[in-house]
């Protein structure tokens, strides 16, 4: 489940601190462990449903709605990648892993 929010931060603002700009595959990690991805993906269409169900909304003309819906579906693909990066990082690489034992 969700951590507590470390910053909030503005639209525009660099979000990576000092810590996470040289680690973005633990930047990764952090989110994954964080939310699990069914959990990231109902987070995002609550995100998206009351955008656009609200009103007045920034959202209001259908070219509006077109462009969150069409963010949407990229941002979904990209939370999806996030996952299976991070787990492909999770599995031990054979190819690194030292000599055998006899």
């Amino acid at each position: 489940m969700q951590k507590n929010n470390r910053r909030i931060t503005q639209p525009g603002k660099d979000t990576f601190n000092k810590e996470e700009k040289p680690a973005p595959l633990q930047v990764l990690a952090d989110f994954c462990d964080t939310y699990k991805l069914d959990e990231a993906n109902e987070i995002l269409w609550e995100c998206i449903t009351t955008a656009i169900s609200k009103s007045p909304s920034v959202y209001d003309t259908g070219r509006e709605r077109s462009n969150l819906l069409f963010f949407y579906e990229k941002i979904k693909v990209l939370i999806e990648t996030v996952y299976t990066i991070n787990a492909q990082q999770e599995k031990p690489n054979p190819k690194q892993a030292g000599p055998k034992s006899k």
